[in-house]
């Protein structure tokens, strides 16, 4: 409690300081102690019990869920205070499903969810994630809002949504969060997209138009045709498993990593093989998946991951990154399961999923906070040696 206590002392009035008023930075910094030490759900009533300040429920509620600041400032000045201090490898973009009883929450809606396999009545989220080898933490979160919550005037008023949102698809909602972004923080990092379910060709056409390198998760039947001289031709397009197999059977096409990188479940060693191979998109007329846009096709590198440990399954990825070593490749593959560690660990024992109330602008606050309450604690175990987390 007094690390925290101290380390939010000495950052809070740079990650505050978009707030305009005093009383709300204060609050600012007792909600972000009660994410830290508060054990359980961070519900308003478990964090006053917790801080044992009298009154102060009603007072998170209405800091929460009722009053207007903006909190992309704060998730900005967060950003650009914890960066320096953790510097990131890529981006991770990085769905959460949030299951529901109910329709009153807000975002709450049903979808099919690839993850459990079945259709959940849920909130879904998307993460945007600063990641590297050794740690990662999230710098923004988008609510996914589906058309239904548009069409509902009655539901829309009672959660607050703003005249200028607009239903959003998942990778839409990801690079949103991205290009929320100071220039100077993006950088040239990569995106690193792990989202099971989305159209990939289309996920590739808008990454491509915010010109940015990426490396996306894709799947063994997606098609594409193989442009890389080293294999035979083969007239049309091929599923990704003909391609990889083809490519097992050249020389040369399974290289070795190299040396170690991080893997699910060891943060030491786990090794591990890609082959790697020119594809395109099959080409499309209005040019959203194998072109530039321009009718141009362009080129990707189709790789296969497999790791020697076992440690998990063979996966397929796409990037544009064509020159990039294959070891960093590699390593850039493991992000998104850094990140799953991350929200198991750290996230959602802070709270991440706790919000039930109906306000969109509630669920963007709570969300930023806690944000800020994972690098706090991210940072704290750097320090102490300690896992992080309440």
């Amino acid at each position: 409690m007094a690390g925290h206590d101290e380390l939010l002392a000495d950052l809070g009035s740079t990650l505050f300081a978009s707030l305009p008023r005093s009383d709300q930075r204060g609050m600012a910094l007792t909600y972000v102690r009660g994410l830290l030490t508060t054990r359980g759900r961070k519900s308003f009533r478990n964090m006053a019990a917790s801080l044992g300040v009298p009154r102060l429920e009603q007072r998170l509620h209405h800091f929460i869920s009722c009053s207007t600041w903006d909190w992309a400032p704060l998730a900005r000045a967060a950003a650009g205070t914890v960066m320096p201090m953790a510097p990131p490898e890529g981006w991770v973009l990085r769905t959460l499903v949030t299951p529901r009883t109910g329709e009153s929450t807000v975002g709450v809606h049903k979808r099919f969810c690839p993850g459990y396999g079945q259709v959940l009545n849920a909130q879904y989220a998307v993460g945007l994630w600063a990641a590297s080898t050794t740690m990662c933490y999230p710098l923004a979160w988008r609510l996914l809002l589906p058309p239904e919550w548009f069409r509902d005037e009655a539901r829309r008023a009672r959660a607050s949504i703003p005249g200028n949102c607009t239903p959003e698809t998942p990778v839409v909602c990801g690079l949103s969060a991205y290009l929320d972004l100071p220039d100077a923080l993006r950088g040239r990092l990569p995106i690193v997209m792990d989202m099971r379910g989305v159209d990939i060709p289309a996920a590739v056409h808008q990454l491509r138009a915010v010109r940015v390198p990426f490396l996306v998760k894709a799947y063994r039947g997606l098609p594409m045709t193989v442009v890389d001289p080293a294999l035979p031709h083969v007239a049309g397009p091929q599923w990704t498993y003909q391609i990889m197999a083809a490519a097992e059977e050249a020389a040369g096409k399974a290289v070795p990593t190299g040396g170690p990188v991080w893997g699910p479940g060891n943060q030491d060693a786990a090794r591990g093989l890609v082959a790697a191979v020119r594809v395109r998109l099959p080409f499309h007329r209005d040019g959203a998946s194998g072109s530039d846009g321009h009718g141009d096709p362009y080129d990707l590198l189709l790789l296969r991951t497999c790791w020697e440990d076992g440690q998990r399954p063979d996966e397929v990825w796409l990037t544009n990154m064509l020159d990039t070593d294959a070891t960093a490749l590699l390593s850039l593959t493991a992000l998104p399961h850094r990140v799953d560690d991350a929200i198991e660990y750290i996230t959602a024992p802070l709270g991440i999923r706790d919000f039930t109330g109906r306000s969109y602008g509630g669920w963007n606050r709570h969300a930023t906070l806690t944000s800020v309450a994972h690098a706090i604690a991210l940072l704290m175990s750097e320090v102490d040696g300690k896992r992080p987390g309440p």
